[in-house]
């Protein structure tokens, strides 16, 4: 049985649909406290916001063959278009089909990531009620059936299916957005049992969900309706901050460490409130005062390329506080109630590595995992899986499932290669490399910058040593370089490590992880250790360690290993290949193009070697 699944809106626009000011990533202060351009205040859940970073699975008798982020196609991040609307996984699609050696009209059944009815729009009115004044509600009210009949209604969706595939599937299976979530961690886990949350900004009514995955499949024991949502508030406060509005919570995350959470604990307690019973709420974020309230405390709203002050930085440490104590606390209780000792997490919110780290180091959980491309990317992933597992009558994980890797995107031959080299020879010279690990670690060891491109691309939004840059974690100023040359990020942010997995647990506290293989927890650097790695070792003393296992992945295991050989270190910085806001690189083509454009030392392609000729290059 082939089931493809996929993520993903766009608006009809012949239906009076528009495109919306949260298809774009320059989100201002305007769109948290004000209707703009049609559209409802970011904290009244906008459903305009819906559709981002589309993406395509293809799970062939069970196993996955093939995902893919359409983003990584069209070069524009998020899967927008010029215009700022939200695509369809066109690209994404059409390269699994064909990757998989089928057609469309060979799928079983098409799987969709969210599952919007007229129902939901009622229930959403009914959430927020009690929390805006009766204006602002029925305002809310008709921009939402405006998106809802534009892009979300069940007719709508099976149109934009139709399109995507160029006919009728033979069935097509909506997935609520939340269930899909939970699919995409709990069956790749491959735990008997677990415990399973989901968390984001919103799925059709509610912002996470508790749930049991066992021998019967996935069952739901809680969820978190709206208006509460961690997700969201992280979102409205990275925006209120000077950042960007999707993709900049990390940004947030990194600022947090230097910053103080006590600073504006009153603040954060107002807007995180813990209940009983392992809840919370964050009504504050519907409050119609929350922009006098966040005036009050933090001043007025940062502007892009303003100067980032302790005020931000103690705000982002007590916003990290604050999501950190209310899942917790919410797990807390879960693990007390189920006792169930293994966790699975997916949702936006499951790739903040810090939120990771501390629940690792609870102790609440035996095992956790977490599924690599958390966010709405994996949601293809979770609905192809959870449709599979159905129509098989397969709710229980099985080991074809298990996830080992996350190198499920376009390869690329040498005659491919080749072809790309030949198309920029009048910029770059190659060679054929025999050893490119060992040359590639030499090179690093002699403070070079190098672009590493290796194998099928990854799916997720970690860069984990195919589509990678690469330096020396020894030299302090490297990180500064980095971001000169390439990056261009705020210097707050960290770079993150990767280790052998067999020399992990001498460079870092790995706490209760039996390994860290997806960038995904935050973990403390073993004290005697920082001052020899200070390039990937955050202000607080702790890394985004990524842990790589020889069996898995032996390429990218042997240049980590050379480079041990060679410095003493085991560690090599590893950060994704690709300059800021554009996506990770997919093709030869694309890693060339960013290697001339950025001064980057060299570039290992597959097994050529390049450099750039005299006068080319940034």
């Amino acid at each position: 049985m082939i089931v493809l699944g996929y993520s993903g809106f766009t608006r009809d626009l012949a239906k009076g649909g528009r495109v919306s000011p949260f298809a774009r990533t320059g989100l201002g202060p305007d769109t948290l406290f004000d209707f703009h351009e049609g559209e409802a205040p970011l904290p009244l859940f906008p459903l305009g916001f819906f559709g981002h970073d589309a993406s395509a699975c293809l799970v062939i008798d069970g196993r996955v063959v093939a995902c893919a982020a359409e983003e990584r196609f069209t070069r524009c991040k998020h899967a927008l278009n010029l215009a700022g609307n939200t695509l369809l996984p066109r690209r994404a699609t059409a390269w699994c089909l064909e990757h998989a050696g089928v057609t469309a009209g060979d799928l079983d059944a098409v799987a969709f990531y969210c599952d919007f009815q007229a129902g939901d729009l009622a229930e959403r009115r009914q959430l927020l009620a009690p929390h805006v004044p009766a204006v602002t509600l029925d305002a809310v009210q008709e921009v939402w059936q405006e998106t809802f009949t534009s892009m979300l209604d069940p007719e709508s969706v099976a149109d934009q299916c139709r399109r995507l595939l160029g006919h009728d599937p033979a069935s097509f299976v909506p997935v609520r957005h939340h269930l899909a979530h939970a699919a995409s961690a709990f069956h790749p886990s491959a735990f008997d049992e677990a415990l399973i949350l989901t968390i984001d900004g919103s799925g059709e009514t509610e912002s996470s969900m508790l749930a049991r995955g066992g021998s019967e499949g996935i069952t739901e024991l809680d969820r978190v309706p709206l208006p509460t949502s961690l997700g969201t508030l992280y979102l409205a406060l990275t925006v209120y901050l000077g950042f960007h509005g999707l993709g900049d919570e990390f940004k947030v995350m990194g600022l947090a460490a230097y910053g103080d959470p006590a600073r504006h604990r009153r603040l954060f307690d107002r807007l995180v409130h813990l209940d009983t019973d392992g809840r919370y709420d964050t009504f504050g974020l519907a409050d119609p005062e929350l922009r006098q309230l966040l005036a009050d405390a933090l001043g007025p709203p940062r502007r892009p390329g303003e100067t980032v002050t302790d005020v931000h930085a103690d705000a982002a440490a007590g916003l990290q506080d604050a999501l950190e104590r209310a899942v917790l606390h919410s797990l807390e209780h879960a693990r007390r109630e189920t006792g169930l000792t293994r966790l699975c997490m997916a949702g936006g919110v499951a790739l903040n590595c810090a939120l990771n780290g501390r629940i690792s180091r609870s102790n609440l959980f035996d095992d956790i995992f977490i599924q690599p491309a958390a966010s709405d990317e994996g949601g293809s992933l979770g609905a192809a899986l959870h449709t599979w597992n159905r129509l098989n009558g397969n709710d229980s994980p099985s080991a074809d499932q298990r996830c080992e890797h996350v190198f499920f995107g376009p390869a690329y031959d040498d005659a491919d290669i080749s072809a790309a080299l030949s198309e920029f020879s009048d910029a770059v010279s190659w060679r054929t490399c025999e050893d490119p690990a060992g040359e590639a670690a030499a090179q690093l060891a002699n403070g070079q910058v190098v672009g590493w491109f290796q194998g099928a691309m990854e799916f997720g939004p970690r860069a984990l040593g195919h589509r990678s840059i690469l330096a020396d974690p020894r030299d302090r100023a490297i990180k500064d370089r980095v971001n000169e040359m390439v990056k261009h990020r705020e210097p707050f942010r960290p770079f993150a490590p990767a280790v052998t997995e067999e020399q992990a647990g001498a460079w870092f506290d790995m706490g209760g992880l039996h390994d860290s293989p997806y960038m995904l927890f935050t973990v403390p650097v073993l004290p005697e250790q920082i001052e020899r790695i200070p390039a990937v070792t955050h202000l607080d003393g702790t890394a985004r360690v990524q842990t790589v296992s020889a069996r898995i992945d032996p390429l990218f295991h042997g240049l980590i290993a050379r480079f041990g050989e060679m410095t003493g270190v085991p560690v090599v910085l590893n950060t994704s290949f690709n300059v800021n806001r554009e996506p990770i690189v997919c093709s030869p083509a694309d890693a060339i193009r960013c290697f001339l454009g950025t001064d980057i030392d060299g570039l290992f392609l597959g097994r050529y070697a390049v450099t750039k000729r005299d006068g080319h290059g940034r």
